[in-house]
């Protein structure tokens, strides 16, 4: 499976350059608009969505299973094609999703920090991290418009961190493609 992924390295390579190039226009042009961004962000999961789905198919070839592959890549391009028809509808929706996800991810770690304080030592940062979380959207829910600014500036940096590490695991991966190759060769001979 690695030498498969190995092979198709320029695949999470490309990947991360879209994603920077998304994260770096979303920054440094805030007059955007979020009709603009809301399309970017849905050809970015089209793209992203065949990536994953490519990949399913390649891992089903060598281990007959890739449904975490195929379900990431559908619901990325099911996203995309949302984001693409209804941008105004699919930024909606987006704000309420991420509120809502904040509030019951941040709540849910500092009911878990409070159960594990005799287990674990500082357990009040992993609390203090769940009620910010928590805090943060709640101003989403109530405040939408300070949550279309989190909103874009998280989406920014998170699309360019992801594309980062996506460029670094697919150079990683290139090297380890020429040096399987390597390895072949002087296996055949």
């Amino acid at each position: 499976m690695l030498a498969t992924a190995a092979k198709q390295w320029w695949v999470l390579v490309l990947q991360g350059v879209l994603g920077i190039a998304f994260g770096i226009l979303a920054i440094l042009n805030p007059a955007i608009t979020l009709v603009t961004l809301a399309l970017v962000f849905g050809v970015w999961a089209l793209i992203s969505g065949a990536a994953q789905l490519a990949e399913g198919w390649r891992v089903a070839e060598h281990r007959g299973r890739s449904w975490p592959f195929a379900l990431s890549g559908i619901v990325s391009i099911v996203a995309g094609v949302l984001a693409i028809i209804f941008p105004p509808a699919a930024i909606s929706g987006l704000l309420l999703f991420l509120g809502v996800w904040l509030v019951v991810s941040g709540l849910s770690e500092a009911y878990a920090a409070y159960h594990i304080r005799r287990e674990i030592d500082n357990e009040w940062i992993l609390a203090l991290g769940g009620i910010a979380r928590a805090i943060l959207g709640v101003v989403i829910l109530v405040a939408p418009v300070v949550g279309v600014i989190l909103t874009v500036t998280a989406i920014s940096w998170f699309a360019i961190l992801g594309g980062l590490m996506a460029i670094g695991l697919g150079w990683r991966l290139r090297r380890l493609h020429g040096t399987m190759g390597g390895m072949r060769g002087s296996a055949a001979a």
